[in-house]
């Protein structure tokens, strides 16, 4: 396993994890979840199970995230995306031949929707792990409605405002709402699907957070196959061997495999 750091192009920093095997064919890029980083539970045990595999991992913080240089830039979607285009542009530039994967979770795999319905990518095959396709309207609400004046009048004074997600205090900018209410995955997907692209979906049965009905309706109306882990959460990890179920299911996948 390597450490490295790749520098945006507005000169902000991405730390970064990875574990390439020589002669590897495929490297995943994992995108972490809301106050998650490169080092969580999820992401070492994925880093493992795959390199045991002979497939390359590559993890990294997201802006705003972790306690190394993108914990310093602000989390705004722009820079989210900003920071999984550059790693993939690292990935491209120092492994040309290999195919590149995505393996997003939580609020990871909302980034990777918008970043793959832009056409940033190069990867074919996307995996979501209790993706939260509602992340805007878990966060705004309707997404269509008029904003509310004292709120708006809040921000404007304060410039963020502070929730509880998933039992944990998190700021969010003006900005970042702002993001995330002309950024609705399930708009944008309605409109139009990423072109070339193969996406999978898994998800707990009992996930608190995302709602599973929600990514499940996403997914069948779009028709992408989705697995459901029985008595399982968000995490997916309630259990000892469901991290091997979701990581069995997303290596069939990336193999060229689909469970349903």
């Amino acid at each position: 396993m390597v450490k490295f750091v790749i520098q945006k192009e507005n000169m902000e920093c991405i730390p970064c994890i990875a574990d390439i095997p020589d002669n590897c064919t495929k490297i995943i890029l994992l995108i972490h979840g809301l106050s998650s980083s490169k080092e969580s539970e999820n992401a070492s045990y994925m880093m493992k199970y795959f390199a045991e595999k002979g497939i390359g991992v590559v993890a990294y913080d997201q802006p705003g995230h972790g306690t190394e240089e993108a914990a310093n830039e602000s989390l705004l979607l722009k820079n989210c995306l900003g920071s999984l285009a550059a790693v993939e542009r690292y990935l491209v530039e120092n492994y040309p031949d290999v195919e590149i994967c995505y393996f997003g979770s939580s609020f990871g795999g909302y980034v990777l929707g918008i970043y793959l319905a832009r056409k940033l990518n190069s990867g074919r095959k996307a995996f979501m792990r209790c993706a939260a396709v509602i992340f805007p309207q878990m966060i705004v609400g309707d997404v269509h409605a008029e904003p509310d004046p004292e709120t708006i009048k809040f921000l404007n004074m304060q410039g963020y405002i502070d929730a509880m997600v998933d039992g944990q205090n998190v700021r969010f900018l003006k900005e970042f709402l702002e993001e995330l209410k002309a950024n609705s995955m399930i708009d944008i997907y309605n409109e139009e699907l990423p072109d070339h692209v193969e996406l999978s979906f898994v998800h707990g049965e009992t996930d608190s957070v995302v709602p599973v009905h929600t990514t499940k309706a996403f997914a069948e109306k779009h028709g992408y196959p989705i697995v459901i882990v029985p008595d399982e959460g968000h995490s997916i990890s309630d259990a000892p061997s469901s991290p091997a179920i979701v990581a069995d299911i997303a290596y069939e996948f990336f193999m060229g495999g689909v469970r349903r």
